[in-house]
Formats: C-alpha cells, sequence, structure tokens
C-alpha cells in the first residue's frame, strides 16, 4: 500500500475518534427531552418564601434554618418538610408539552388564573400561575416566568393546597434537647415535674425528688412535642365546650431559649373514633384549638414512678476519671484519655483487668426501688462493698449491702431510694471484681514455708 494512503487512513481513523469522543460527551436525545421539559430550576436550601394570590392566598416565610411560618390567612407554625416537599415538587416537574407564547390564554384558565404562586429565593423571585384542566383531563396548564406549559394532572391538587395543609401536624415544634424543664398537671393526680441537672441528668423534683430516667422522661417528651394533630378547629368555639375550661390537664415546657410552651388537654372529640381516643388540645402561640389522639400521651396513664431512674450511678462508670472499692473488697483504678483504665499504683496480686469492673458497673441496673431508711432499711444492714466514682459530674458514693434473700440492696448517697439488684447484674460486677484483684487473693506462700 502507498504512502499516500496509509495517511489518509491514519487521518480517517483520527476522525472517526474525535467524533466518538465528541459524541460521548453530548447529552442523549432524553437527556435532551428531559432538560428541554424541566419546568423549575429552585434550590430548595436557597427558598426563603412563598406567596399564593387568588384562590386560597397564603404566604409562607422561613424562620430560621430549618423553621418556617405561616403568616397568612392565619399565623401559625408551619410543616418544615410539607413546604420543603412542595418545592422538591415543583422541581420534579416536566411538561408533557410546551404551549407557544402567542396562544390565546381564555381556554387555558390563564387569562384570569385561579392562582398566583410567587417563590422567594433571595431577591430572585419566580411566578407560576394556575390555569383550567385541558379536555379530557390530559393535564393542567400553567404558566412560569412567562412559559406556558402542560404539565401533568397531579400538580393541580399541589399548586391548590389548603393553607391548613402546610401547618405544622405536630402539636409542637419543641426540640426534647431544648426543653430545660417541664411539669405535667392533671385535674384529678399530683404535679409531674422535673428538670435537666448538671449531675444527674434529670432531676424530679415532684411528686419525689430522686434521679429521673432520661430515657424515659425525653420519650415522654417526644411524644408530646410530636403528637399528630388530628384536625384543627374551625371557627372561634367556646373552650368551656372543648373541655379547656377548666382543662383536663397542663403541660409546661421551660425552654433553652424562647419562651415557655403551654399546652392544655380537653375534652373528648363527640362523635370521633372511639380507638382514636381524640381530645381537643391548645398550644400557646398557636392560632387555633386542635383534635389529636391521647393514644400516643402515654404519661396520661403512667404513673410518674415510671421516670424514676433505676441506675446505680448517674453518668457512665466508662467515662469516670477515677473509681474506688471498699470494704471486704478494695482497689483503686483511675482512666486515662488515651491508655483507659489502668491500677493506681501496683495492680493488686492476681489482678488482671483493670478496664472490667467499670464495664460491669455501667451495664448494672437496678430491679425496683425500695425507699431508703438509712441502715435499717429491710434487707440493707450495714455496706459490704462501697463504690466511689469521681466524673464529670462530681463524686458519687453508693453502699452495697449483704445479701439477703439472695438479692442486694445498692444505695447511692443523697438518694431517697435503695435499688434492688439483679442477681445476674451484681454477679458480673463480683466477676470482674476478682478479676480486677478486688476480692483480696492473696499470694502463694513461699516454698518450705506453711500458709
Amino acid at each position: 500500500m502507498k504512502r499516500g494512503t496509509w495517511i489518509l487512513l491514519g487521518l480517517v481513523a483520527l476522525l472517526a475518534a474525535a467524533i466518538l469522543l465528541w459524541e460521548r460527551k453530548q447529552p442523549t436525545t432524553d437527556e435532551r427531552a428531559e432538560g428541554k421539559l424541566k419546568v423549575f430550576d429552585l434550590q430548595k436550601a436557597d427558598v426563603t418564601g412563598l406567596v399564593r394570590a387568588g384562590e386560597h392566598p397564603l404566604e409562607l416565610a422561613r424562620s430560621g434554618e430549618d423553621r418556617w411560618e405561616l403568616r397568612a390567612p392565619l399565623k401559625d407554625l408551619a410543616d418544615r418538610y410539607g413546604v420543603e416537599g412542595f418545592v422538591e415538587r415543583l422541581n420534579q416537574t416536566r411538561a408533557l408539552r410546551t404551549v407557544s407564547a402567542g396562544a390565546a390564554l381564555g381556554p387555558l384558565g390563564l387569562e384570569r388564573p385561579r392562582a398566583t404562586w410567587t417563590v422567594k429565593e433571595g431577591a430572585r423571585s419566580t411566578t407560576v400561575d394556575v390555569g383550567s384542566k385541558a379536555a379530557l383531563d390530559e393535564g393542567l396548564y400553567i404558566r412560569t416566568d412567562g412559559k406556558i406549559a402542560l404539565v401533568p394532572t397531579d400538580l393541580e391538587s399541589l399548586l391548590t393546597k389548603s393553607p391548613d395543609d402546610f401547618r405544622l401536624k405536630n402539636l409542637t415544634a419543641a426540640a426534647t434537647p431544648e426543653v430545660k424543664s417541664f411539669m405535667l398537671k392533671t385535674a384529678a393526680g399530683e404535679p409531674f415535674a422535673a428538670h435537666r441537672d448538671p449531675k444527674v441528668g434529670w432531676l424530679v423534683t415532684a411528686p419525689f425528688q430522686d434521679w429521673g430516667s432520661a430515657a424515659a422522661i425525653e420519650q415522654m417528651l417526644d411524644d408530646v412535642s410530636l403528637c399528630l394533630v388530628d384536625q384543627f378547629v374551625q371557627g372561634s368555639p367556646d373552650s368551656k365546650s372543648l373541655g379547656l375550661d377548666p382543662s383536663q390537664c397542663t403541660v409546661r415546657l421551660e425552654m433553652e431559649k424562647g419562651a415557655p410552651i403551654e399546652i392544655a388537654l380537653g375534652g373528648v372529640v363527640p362523635g370521633s373514633d372511639p380507638a382514636k381516643k381524640l381530645v381537643y388540645a391548645t398550644v400557646s402561640g398557636r392560632p387555633s384549638p386542635m383534635t389529636v389522639s391521647s393514644n400516643s400521651l402515654r404519661f396520661l396513664t403512667t404513673s410518674p414512678e415510671a421516670y424514676r431512674s433505676l441506675e446505680v450511678f448517674p453518668e457512665d462508670a466508662m467515662e469516670a476519671r477515677e473509681l474506688r472499692v471498699a470494704g471486704k473488697n478494695s482497689v483503686t483504678l483511675a482512666r486515662d484519655d488515651k491508655k483507659g483504665w489502668a491500677f493506681e499504683a501496683t495492680a493488686p496480686h492476681g489482678a488482671n483487668d483493670a478496664g472490667g469492673l467499670p464495664a460491669a458497673l455501667a451495664s448494672l441496673r437496678g430491679e425496683k426501688a425500695v425507699p431508703w431508711q438509712g441502715p435499717s432499711t429491710p434487707g440493707f444492714g450495714q455496706a459490704e462493698v462501697t463504690f466511689v466514682l469521681k466524673g464529670a459530674g462530681g463524686k458519687q458514693k453508693v453502699d452495697v449491702g449483704p445479701e439477703v434473700d439472695g438479692r442486694r440492696l445498692a444505695h447511692a448517697e443523697g438518694r431517697p431510694v435503695a435499688l434492688q439488684l439483679p442477681k445476674e447484674g451484681w454477679a458480673t460486677v463480683e466477676a470482674a471484681l476478682r478479676l480486677s484483684g478486688g476480692a483480696g487473693e492473696k499470694p502463694a506462700p513461699a516454698p518450705g514455708k506453711g500458709p
């Protein structure tokens, strides 16, 4: 083959490769069609407000990084996920087809739109006019920023949603970690109150004073704040007719920031499904009564005793700085952030696991609480083992009595109750004491000498 032919073939090959690379970088026909028929280009995180004029006017505004509020036709908390879901649904919209700009607007319902949305993104805004349905329910005509498109009919329910659909569907917007104290009062029972304490986490102050169970209390607060609204009560009903004057129960939440939240629960909603146990409720700062299911408000049928802590120590023993054991068993341990648990001085004879004892104590829980009457408490007597734990919350001393009828009682200094310890849990602690050398194991006698 001639040299010129080889050169020509090389040029053809290079041209083919260039075309192939160029085409690989181009969007496919489907990609081009999808981009062409995309109706909206909204940045959800940048949207600061939504306004609808015309049918069912409303106004929504961002009031914080993750908070929204309804400003019209009434003022209320807005459902953040409902608002952001609305914007996301608009972004996902693809037109069935576009309509030429010169088309008559009357037949499309766009000469006098049913509603006009304005989506605000900082200084930029996007308008959406809602027209009428096409023949045979083929789609819905809309106009956005001067462009007319036929979109799927399911967008109609989105664009014509009731203002109530944007209202917060939880009883409150309170985040449990932001609650610093609470008080519950029922018409018939004693108040139940607790506050966060830097040493023990939660401290119950009524109807008794003791450590509170963080898990149980925070679940209760979640139940209150996240309780779902069944319906918003329309009009201006008389509070007495709703059982709210006086109320059947009140809940007051003191927040780390902002005003306290007052919740009142009223009477049963007449004619409602008995299984739902619907009651009327009001919340400070919200404009109208609501109905909620008392099924989710378990504190109404739970004794305050269920919120008492059965923890032996108020903080995680594994996170403490020092652990001292005295009595028939003696050992001192200290924790270093890098090296973990170690014996404070020379390890006792036979000791081989410094971290086992803190781990065993960290998992120790009481089975039930009994009133503390000092050493004369039935089943306690004199302390057999004393634990002193030092951590971020300060020093905590716990005495454990001897075994009585197969059980032991543990009492933390300052508590009004002692805890009955489970057999298995205490057996784990005893095993850890032996491994740490705290059981007082004696060294073997020297050769040729008696014990």
